[in-house]
């Protein structure tokens, strides 16, 4: 049973509050129109967060600078080379996970602790197009 897309954000600037939006534009190997960290060849293009983590954790979306929150899909089950496909056709590569830095912590103390292992996951896209909130999400090689 395929995920969703429940939540876009863009991170536009260091410090600033995530931009929040119903679509975005994917661009291929490099990430999401607008977004600081969409750099061609950089290994953290787009961060995807599971909403369950984030439920359990007591954290908002766009508080740990995730780019796409995903819900009915475990995204920590996932293997690095394995493919996503949002949406009809769009596909992602799952990369590492996302180690959490000291900018954690500013959230919440001892929350740095609490989601080691569990920040996010980092993808890559392998084609352009633009996803949407309410988009399946789904594992696909």
């Amino acid at each position: 049973m395929p995920g969703k897309v429940v939540d876009i954000r863009l991170n536009i600037a260091s410090g600033q509050p995530m931009k929040v939006v119903e679509s975005a534009e994917v661009i291929a190997n490099t990430g999401l129109a607008g977004d600081r960290h969409a750099k061609s060849g950089s290994s953290r293009q787009i961060l995807v967060m599971d909403k369950s983590v984030m439920d359990t954790l007591g954290v908002e979306a766009g508080q740990i600078r995730e780019n796409l929150t995903v819900e009915g899909l475990d995204i920590f089950s996932l293997q690095p080379g394995q493919k996503l496909t949002i949406g009809d056709s769009l596909e992602f590569q799952v990369g590492g996970l996302c180690d959490p830095c000291s900018f954690i912590e500013t959230i919440r103390p001892g929350l740095l602790e609490e989601i080691d292992g569990k920040r996010g996951l980092f993808v890559t896209p392998l084609g352009g197009g633009e996803i949407s909130v309410g988009d399946e999400v789904s594992i696909s090689g």
